[in-house]
């Protein structure tokens, strides 16, 4: 099995992509000022802002009722049909930053088994930077009876071939898109596409065979090779279904 491979991906429908896509709740952490933005934007809608506990709320007098909240939210969207699934799939997106420069990746689903952030690790997955183990107690809190997850993971690899991601980027337009709008607060553009059927296949043998060849990479190097790294990222502490968000 893949460390990383296709899920059953959660996408809004029938609402507003702009009001539903948030940035990561570890931003903006010392400004309240810009989530209360994010709110006033998102309204009434649905809006991954009510599934989150922004870092800029840990410790106020009511974070339990908040999560709680949270909780309840994630249940009412659920029951209520705001979310369609894209079963066994992937989804290659393109994200447009205010400068041009466009930042193309793919979401899939990650082996939680393969990851450990400890210093000295070994495993195919691992931290590019120190985990902070104090914020993990109340990010487990949210989740401890959430139904979905909202993951922010970036991982990367060293692709210099450009044989992973590129080849799906370039039959884009035969793929199924799935949302294409602008990012609140200024985050730009972003597109995402359906990856599924044999696009999805040749991907998966693809990325099987550069993680055969991963060692031939580093000849010579001390250590394990790290098939991939994460950059920044809040990893799941257990197995749910992915919601969509930026």
């Amino acid at each position: 099995m893949s460390v990383f491979s296709a899920a059953d991906i959660l996408l809004p429908q029938g609402t507003s992509c702009e009001a539903w896509s948030v940035i990561a709740c570890d931003q903006f952490t010392s400004q309240p000022e810009y989530w209360e933005e994010v709110r006033r934007i998102a309204g009434d809608k649905p809006s991954t802002v009510n599934l989150i506990l922004p870092e800029a709320d840990l410790g106020a007098p009511d974070e339990e009722e908040k999560v709680r909240k949270i909780n309840l939210t994630m249940e009412k969207y659920m029951e209520d049909g705001v979310f369609q699934t894209c079963e066994h799939s992937m989804v290659y997106v393109e994200r447009t930053l205010l400068n041009g420069s466009i930042r193309k990746g793919l979401i899939g689903k990650v082996d939680l088994d393969a990851y450990d952030y400890s210093k000295g690790s070994t495993s195919a997955i691992r931290a590019t930077e120190k985990t902070v183990v104090e914020r993990i107690p109340p990010r487990m809190r949210v989740r401890r009876n959430a139904p979905i997850e909202l993951p922010h993971i970036l991982m990367l690899c060293d692709d210099h071939k450009k044989m992973l991601i590129e080849p799906i980027g370039a039959v884009k337009d035969t793929l199924p898109k799935l949302y294409d709008f602008d990012l609140m607060q200024g985050g730009g553009h972003i597109s995402g596409w359906l990856v599924d059927g044999k696009v999805l296949a040749d991907f998966e043998a693809r990325l099987a065979a550069y993680a055969e060849t991963i060692g031939e990479k580093y000849e010579g190097l001390d250590g394990t090779p790290v098939l991939f790294a994460v950059g920044d990222a809040t990893i799941p502490w257990r197995r749910r279904r992915p919601a969509m968000r930026n």
